[in-house]
Protein backbone atom coordinates (compact mmCIF):
# COMPACT_ATOMS: atom_id res chain seq x y z
CA UNK A 1 0.00 0.00 0.00
CA UNK A 2 1.30 3.37 -0.94
CA UNK A 3 0.27 6.76 0.71
CA UNK A 4 1.14 9.17 -1.77
CA UNK A 5 2.79 10.67 1.34
CA UNK A 6 6.49 10.15 1.68
CA UNK A 7 9.53 11.19 3.96
CA UNK A 8 10.46 13.92 1.76
CA UNK A 9 6.76 15.54 0.90
CA UNK A 10 6.48 15.60 5.04
CA UNK A 11 9.68 17.07 5.05
CA UNK A 12 8.58 20.19 2.78
CA UNK A 13 4.59 20.19 5.02
CA UNK A 14 6.62 20.48 8.35
CA UNK A 15 9.00 23.95 7.12
CA UNK A 16 5.93 25.63 5.31
CA UNK A 17 4.20 24.00 9.08
CA UNK A 18 6.74 25.90 11.20
CA UNK A 19 5.79 29.46 9.86
CA UNK A 20 2.31 29.01 9.96
CA UNK A 21 2.00 27.77 13.31
CA UNK A 22 4.66 30.92 14.61
CA UNK A 23 2.16 32.83 13.31
CA UNK A 24 -0.84 31.12 14.82
CA UNK A 25 1.44 31.01 18.59
CA UNK A 26 2.28 34.94 17.75
CA UNK A 27 -1.94 35.78 17.47
CA UNK A 28 -3.24 33.15 19.92
CA UNK A 29 -0.90 32.42 22.18
CA UNK A 30 -0.88 29.03 20.93
CA UNK A 31 -0.70 27.16 17.85
CA UNK A 32 -4.42 26.10 15.91
CA UNK A 33 -4.15 24.01 13.20
CA UNK A 34 -6.79 22.40 10.98
CA UNK A 35 -6.02 19.41 8.90
CA UNK A 36 -8.54 18.21 6.25
CA UNK A 37 -7.41 13.85 5.83
CA UNK A 38 -10.90 14.27 3.91
CA UNK A 39 -10.36 12.26 0.35
CA UNK A 40 -6.84 11.00 1.63
CA UNK A 41 -5.28 8.03 1.30
CA UNK A 42 -4.65 5.88 4.05
CA UNK A 43 -0.81 6.40 5.73
CA UNK A 44 1.11 3.70 5.57
CA UNK A 45 2.78 2.65 9.58
CA UNK A 46 5.80 3.82 8.51
CA UNK A 47 4.15 7.42 7.61
CA UNK A 48 2.09 7.11 10.67
CA UNK A 49 5.12 6.55 12.78
CA UNK A 50 6.99 9.39 11.24
CA UNK A 51 4.30 11.73 11.68
CA UNK A 52 4.04 10.81 15.31
CA UNK A 53 7.85 11.37 15.89
CA UNK A 54 7.84 14.53 13.72
CA UNK A 55 4.44 15.66 15.54
CA UNK A 56 6.86 15.54 19.01
CA UNK A 57 9.12 18.02 17.53
CA UNK A 58 6.44 20.66 15.68
CA UNK A 59 3.94 20.50 17.98
CA UNK A 60 4.03 22.76 21.51
CA UNK A 61 2.34 21.13 24.43
CA UNK A 62 -0.58 24.31 24.26
CA UNK A 63 -0.95 23.79 20.67
CA UNK A 64 -4.38 22.73 19.39
CA UNK A 65 -4.97 20.27 16.26
CA UNK A 66 -8.33 19.75 14.58
CA UNK A 67 -8.57 16.99 12.13
CA UNK A 68 -10.95 16.50 9.61
CA UNK A 69 -11.28 12.90 8.42
CA UNK A 70 -13.87 10.90 6.55
CA UNK A 71 -15.48 8.36 8.87
CA UNK A 72 -16.12 7.34 12.49
CA UNK A 73 -13.55 4.23 12.33
CA UNK A 74 -10.75 6.66 10.96
CA UNK A 75 -12.10 9.20 13.50
CA UNK A 76 -11.22 6.70 16.36
CA UNK A 77 -8.13 5.89 14.70
CA UNK A 78 -6.77 9.22 14.64
CA UNK A 79 -7.59 9.55 18.30
CA UNK A 80 -5.90 6.55 19.18
CA UNK A 81 -2.74 7.08 16.98
CA UNK A 82 -1.88 10.83 17.59
CA UNK A 83 -1.92 11.43 21.35
CA UNK A 84 -1.87 15.35 21.98
CA UNK A 85 -2.73 16.77 24.52
CA UNK A 86 -5.24 19.02 22.47
CA UNK A 87 -5.76 17.42 19.30
CA UNK A 88 -9.45 15.78 18.29
CA UNK A 89 -10.78 14.24 15.26
CA UNK A 90 -13.83 15.71 13.40
CA UNK A 91 -16.42 14.66 10.41
CA UNK A 92 -17.09 17.96 9.43
CA UNK A 93 -14.84 20.87 8.72
CA UNK A 94 -17.28 23.39 10.63
CA UNK A 95 -17.19 21.21 13.95
CA UNK A 96 -13.55 21.41 13.49
CA UNK A 97 -12.98 25.13 13.34
CA UNK A 98 -15.87 25.40 16.24
CA UNK A 99 -13.60 23.61 18.38
CA UNK A 100 -10.41 24.97 17.27
CA UNK A 101 -12.73 28.50 18.30
CA UNK A 102 -14.16 27.22 21.79
CA UNK A 103 -9.85 26.24 22.52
Amino acid sequence: MHSGLTPAILDRFWSAFDAAIAESRRVWGHGKVMVDRRGAPILTPDIVARVRQDMAIHYAPDDRLAMVVDSTPLKAQVRQNYELAHMDAFLSRDAALAWLEKN
